[in-house]
């Protein structure tokens, strides 16, 4: 008697299971959630994290035919922080890096479907017209600031790789780095005061150029730790987009996201990524590929 009490209980439980994490119903693909997608570059010439114009196009009027609604990430933070409610199917648009293909492209694109997004610039390279992807000015910045897009720090100057005293290449925002003129490995206290002042000098170029009052951080290639995460608080920035995969809920100061801007997603495809996050088995997958990236993280 007992155990057909417990069986029948493990049905009911791995049904309602199932039942709260499928996808809403009708349009509603999830509620009370941000899809945050990233992109980086766009050309004609499609590569890793290069996609066409008319790529991009495809997938804003994907979401637009499946009623999913793009909001700002100043929308998303007060969601996140204070609980502010987001449209069924919220979407925030986010691009890494801050190349000029962002204005030529995107931007002309976004607006007329009546769409905005986030760009997150590596602040020195601001103006760098020379360098093999170029990036944007500030005044392209300040052009596109002015009609609703929004810019955050995506670093000053730490976005590459440096080395450690194995010569193995590191990230210097989660990293102790190596010394070459003083043949030696930083200490604990020189990496974090290196890398508050990496953090505080975007933020405050970003201030003093559009006006900032919200302080966001992309980090490089997604890569964080508790260390960073506790400096980057420290200079006041607590809402952090992670390379983590997932949808985003009420509190998710470390923001995941999901990856669009790859030549291999067609817009159905970007719709049918979206959807799987909303799924038992995407979100399993997606709790594996955490796991698997944290410890790439601290150990490579």
């Amino acid at each position: 008697m007992y155990k057909r009490i417990i069986v029948i209980g493990l049905i009911i439980v791995i049904c309602a299971f199932f039942l709260l994490n499928r996808s809403g119903s009708g349009d509603d693909h999830f509620r009370n959630q941000v899809a945050v997608l990233t992109y980086h570059h766009i050309d004609p010439v499609e590569s890793e994290y290069t996609i066409s114009p008319e790529r991009f196009r495809e997938h804003l009027l994907a979401l637009t035919a499946s009623h999913y609604e793009v909001i700002s990430a100043e929308e998303l933070v007060r969601f996140i922080n204070e609980g502010t409610p987001v449209p069924p199917n919220a979407v925030v648009i986010t691009f890494d890096d801050g190349y000029e293909s962002y204005y030529r492209y995107a931007y002309p694109e976004l607006k007329q479907q009546g769409m905005t997004a986030t760009n997150f610039l590596i602040v020195r390279s601001v103006g760098d017209r020379e360098a093999e992807t170029p990036f944007l000015t500030w005044d392209e910045i300040k052009l596109m600031h002015k009609d609703g897009f929004s810019f955050y720090s995506h670093t000053y100057d730490s976005h590459g790789f440096n080395v450690n005293e194995k010569g193995k290449q590191v990230s210097p925002l989660t990293n102790r780095i190596w010394l070459e003129g003083e043949q030696r490995m930083e200490t604990q206290e020189e990496y974090e005061t290196r890398v508050k002042a990496d953090l505080s000098q975007a933020e405050n170029a970003l201030r003093e150029q559009l006006g900032n009052t919200l302080s966001m951080l992309c980090l490089p290639h997604g890569r964080y730790s508790q260390t960073l995460v506790k400096l980057s608080s420290q200079v006041g920035i607590d809402t952090i987009f992670t390379g983590d995969y997932g949808l985003n809920s009420v509190g998710d100061h470390l923001v995941k996201r999901v990856t669009a801007g790859v030549p291999t997603l067609s817009g159905q495809g970007l719709i049918d990524k979206i959807n799987k996050e909303t799924t038992l088995l995407g979100k399993g997958e997606d709790l594996l590929k955490n796991l698997i990236l944290q410890i790439r993280y601290r150990f490579f």
